[in-house]
């Protein structure tokens, strides 16, 4: 299985998005699971004056509002409460506010994003690997594009945040960043392992 986090930076392009993988689906038979990211939601909250723990649950409530924007593009949507119980076949869309609020794992501060929950998802369903699809080329460091790097070597601010940085090293998993507005890139990377953007490794 694989765990794909649809940033909403890319929301426009979503349905195109959705339309490479369940080609890859169909050509792999790999299992895709969809994490939608808060977008303009989650952005709004920020800039309201709210305790961490309330800003937490309302963007993990934001994540669940596009997630059924996600499904209206033909997705299965997945509501669980634990691991265990997440089957699917093809490419499902995760619906995360359950299975979060039953395993409260993650801390309630804005260093945890959706890069976080997806890497957490994948780490605990041990997939192989995770693609961070949002609306840049991946992570730069002095304007230069790093095709890979080490998580502990991204000690400046990025796409990714900061506590998804701390989850690949504990996992021991890898995560993909690249540009969602070239779908075709996400189907490279996932059909020949290479395609522009940045492969983040557990490193040591």
């Amino acid at each position: 299985m694989i765990v794909v986090k649809l940033g909403g930076s890319v929301m426009k392009n979503w349905e195109n998005i959705v339309k490479v993988l369940k080609e890859v689906n169909a050509l792999t038979g790999k299992k895709i699971l969809l994490v939608p990211g808060g977008g303009k939601i989650a952005n709004h909250i920020r800039e309201i004056e709210v305790g961490d723990d309330e800003a937490h649950w309302m963007a993990v409530g934001a994540m669940e509002i596009n997630g059924y924007y996600l499904s209206s593009f033909g997705l299965q949507k997945i509501f669980s409460r634990n691991f265990e119980d997440i089957k699917f076949d093809g490419v499902a869309v995760l619906m995360p506010y359950l299975l979060i609020k039953e395993n409260d794992a993650l801390p309630h501060t804005w260093d945890v994003t959706s890069d976080s929950i997806a890497l957490w998802i994948a780490g605990e369903m041990r997939a192989e690997y995770v693609i961070k699809v949002t609306d840049v080329d991946g992570v730069f460091k002095n304007s230069e594009l790093l095709k890979k790097t080490r998580a502990d070597e991204i000690g400046f601010e990025s796409c990714i945040d900061s506590y998804a940085l701390k989850l690949i090293q504990e996992y021991r998993i890898t995560m993909f960043v690249c540009n969602g507005l070239v779908p075709e890139r996400v189907k490279d990377y996932i059909l020949r392992g290479e395609a522009l953007g940045t492969l983040i490794t557990a490193g040591r």
